[in-house]
C-alpha cells in the first residue's frame, strides 16, 4: 500500500472518528509535528497555531475592509462636492472653475487635463478642444476603454494629456465622457503619489464623475 494511500486512509478515519482523541491527551501530547521555526511541536501547540493565524487573517482582512470603506466614503464626499458644486454653475466659467478647483482642492491632484473633441481651440488653460481622430494616435487605447483607466500610463499618453506637468504626474486617473454612444472627450487626473491611483481601487464613484461630465459639457462647450 502506497504512502499517499495510507494518508488518504488516516485523515478519512480521524474525519470519520471526531471523537477518537477523546481520553488521549497523552496521545495528542506525544505526536510530534515539523515546524518552521520550533523544529517539532506537539499536535496541541500545532492547534494553537493554527488558530491564531487564522486570527491574524480574520483580523488583518477586517483592517483592510475598514480602509477600503474608509477610503470610499472619502471619495464619494469629494465626487458628491464637485458634482453638486459643477451643477450649481450657471455660467460656463463657473462650471470649468468648478471642475479645476475640486480636483485640486479636494481630491489634491495638481496636474489636470480635459480634453473636448472637435474642431482645435484652446477653451481654457487645462481644457483643449482637438478633433478625435488626432487624439486616438495617443490614446487610441484610453478613448475605447468603458471604465476609468487607473494607475500608470505609457509615456506617450501621459506626455499627451498632461503636456508640461507630466513630469509631476506618478498615477493617474482617466476618464472617457460620453453622452449615450457618443465620445464627448477625456478627463485626465494626475497625482505625484504613485499609490494615490492604482488598478485595484474602486472607480465607482470617479466613473460617477465621467457620467455626470457627460451629461453637463455639452452646454458648456463653445459652439465654434
Amino acid at each position: 500500500m502506497s504512502k499517499e494511500l495510507i494518508d488518504k486512509d488516516v485523515a478519512a478515519y480521524l474525519l470519520a472518528n471526531p471523537d477518537f482523541f477523546v481520553d488521549r491527551d497523552r496521545l495528542l501530547l506525544k505526536i510530534q509535528v515539523p515546524h518552521k521555526s520550533k523544529g517539532t511541536i506537539s499536535l496541541v501547540e500545532k492547534q494553537l497555531d493554527v488558530i491564531r493565524d487564522r486570527q491574524k487573517k480574520t483580523r488583518r482582512q477586517l483592517k483592510e475592509f475598514v480602509e477600503n470603506a474608509e477610503r470610499n466614503k472619502e471619495i464619494f464626499d469629494k465626487s458628491r462636492k464637485l458634482i453638486l458644486s459643477m451643477m450649481a454653475a450657471k455660467r460656463s466659467s463657473e462650471f470649468f472653475g468648478a471642475l479645476e478647483k475640486g480636483l485640486k482642492r479636494d481630491f489634491g491632484c495638481k496636474a489636470n487635463s480635459l480634453v473636448v473633441f472637435g474642431k482645435p481651440k484652446q477653451i481654457n488653460h487645462f481644457t483643449s478642444r482637438i478633433p478625435a481622430e488626432s487624439a486616438r494616435k495617443y490614446v487610441g487605447a484610453l478613448m475605447q476603454s468603458k471604465v476609468p483607466t487607473l494607475g500608470t500610463l505609457r509615456p506617450r499618453e501621459q506626455d499627451f494629456l498632461f503636456r508640461d506637468q507630466s513630469e509631476k504626474v506618478k498615477s493617474a486617473a482617466v476618464l472617457t465622457i460620453r453622452d449615450k454612444n457618443k465620445y464627448l472627450g477625456m478627463l485626465a487626473i494626475g497625482s505625484s503619489d504613485t499609490e494615490y491611483f492604482t488598478p485595484d481601487m474602486d472607480a465607482l464613484f470617479i466613473n460617477f464623475i465621467a457620467e455626470t461630465l457627460g451629461k453637463l459639457l455639452p452646454q458648456h462647450l463653445p459652439r465654434n
